[in-house]
């Protein structure tokens, strides 16, 4: 296991706030609909699985993390090391996956703030949804224009505050009992169809998804060591296992399997409901720039691939051949020298992200987000295939791939927790792929978005 030096970062607490803000978001609200087809034990039994895997996947982020350079891990660096030809194939995968997680919250604003703030008198009805998503610009674009996610710390705290309320909100009306019987409908223990369990399945997986900004989050880390970061995952895991399992069994309890997939809409009007949309509404304005952050890192890297390609050509051909070369004979080479971490190391490229193209991509990204959030009334079944690959692809398959093959590789004999290691990553992969058809399949064929 390489040794890791400790610098000046974020703290403690300021990553577990960015991570746990990362992981619990609207989705939340959907948790209370999967126990309804799940039943309350096996309910739990999966959000448990899925705290699990994530939390390995998370864990593997932090193992591999180490053999890139100090305060530059990426998806980027780790695929270089790995798998070098599929990098830019992976960061598509980030970009379009974290980008339309942007994109849905802009959504969302469009359709809840109509409902808090019912009309404007300068603005007419066919635009007042327009009207409420460019007014999120005041708040999203300044955000979205910080470098660090360690500079949304206190906004996160913001965001988690509101998480807690529509928490909350759900358990006291569970505890009070406020609710009319003939809003509620049957609970049962376990499901009544192993179908019903797989139309909402995707619910349990992606709501512990928060692989895409593991990185940023190691990389601002003050203590980037191994035990540091599995201690900040299992607080964020164990956090937000408890969150959903009590948010779902609530939500679930009062209203039986007539709950829907946003359960904050089912309660009578009144002014804690309207705070409690207020509050969704508030959390993914600040989770925009966390869903933003990652794809911004993405699109850079495609471009420097796609750059650097172009200039290489240019330059000389011959030279595109020598590299290939070079990068095909890097496992013989590592061997025969006998200095793995190092030569890992040199393979890892530290992708430069000038100011003036930090502006530019990000300008870009936001006139594409706003101009697609306006322009596109619904794209459930878009966003249910994004997150189907996307974010399977960076929470179960693309940790799983590079703690199998980093995991020991500065040994030529891994102990016994190495190969144990590398057998639970090649399981996540398997788990990944797995996860990945079924809910492609239920989206596309079941209907359950």
């Amino acid at each position: 296991m390489p040794t890791v030096d400790l610098h000046h970062g974020s703290s403690m607490v300021s990553s577990a706030i960015n991570l746990l803000k990362t992981i619990i978001g609207a989705g939340l609200l959907s948790i209370p609909y999967s126990y309804s087809t799940d039943g309350s034990i096996l309910g739990t039994v999966i959000i448990l699985l899925a705290a699990l895997t994530s939390g390995y996947g998370l864990f593997l982020q932090g193992y591999v993390s180490q053999y890139a350079p100090l305060g530059h891990a990426t998806f980027f660096n780790i695929c270089s090391i790995t798998y070098p030809s599929l990098s830019v194939v992976f960061d598509i995968a980030i970009a379009v996956q974290c980008f339309g997680c942007a994109l849905s919250y802009l959504v969302l604003i469009g359709d809840l703030m109509p409902t808090i703030i019912t009309s404007l008198s300068f603005i007419s009805e066919e635009h007042y949804r327009t009207f409420w998503i460019l007014a999120s610009t005041v708040i999203c674009v300044p955000l979205s224009f910080m470098k660090n996610l360690s500079s949304l710390q206190y906004t996160s705290v913001l965001g988690l505050i509101a998480i807690f309320y529509m928490a909350l909100l759900v358990v006291a009306h569970f505890l009070i009992d406020d609710i009319p019987d003939s809003s509620k409908g049957e609970i049962r223990l376990f499901p009544p169809n192993i179908l019903g369990v797989f139309s909402t399945f995707s619910i349990a997986v992606f709501a512990f998804t928060g692989h895409q900004n593991m990185f940023s989050i190691i990389n601002e880390a003050k203590d980037k060591s191994l035990k540091s970061i599995t201690e900040l995952i299992n607080i964020a895991i164990i956090a937000s296992s408890v969150l959903f399992i009590v948010v779902g069994l609530a939500g679930y309890s009062t209203f039986g399997d007539k709950v829907n997939g946003n359960v904050i809409l089912l309660y009578p009007n009144s002014w804690t409901t309207t705070l409690g949309r207020l509050c969704i509404v508030f959390m993914v304005v600040f989770s925009f720039p966390l869903m933003f952050h990652p794809a911004r890192i993405s699109v850079n890297n495609i471009y420097h691939t796609i750059y650097s390609k172009i200039t290489e050509m240019k330059e000389n051909a011959s030279s595109e051949d020598e590299t290939t070369s070079l990068l095909d004979d890097a496992s013989q080479e590592i061997h025969e020298t006998g200095s793995v971490l190092e030569d890992l190391s040199r393979k890892t490229t530290v992708v430069p992200f000038t100011h003036n193209v930090f502006l530019i991509i990000t300008t870009i990204l936001l006139i594409i987000g706003y101009t697609l959030a306006i322009t596109i009334k619904s794209f459930a079944l878009v966003l249910a295939i994004i997150g189907a690959t996307g974010s399977t692809a960076i929470s179960f398959i693309l940790p799983g791939l590079f703690g199998y093959k980093l995991i020991g590789s500065e040994v030529d004999y891994p102990s016994k927790t190495d190969l144990l290691l590398k057998s639970c990553s090649l399981a996540l992969v398997i788990w990944g792929f797995g996860v990945m058809f079924l809910c492609l399949y239920t989206t596309l064929f079941m209907g359950s978005y």
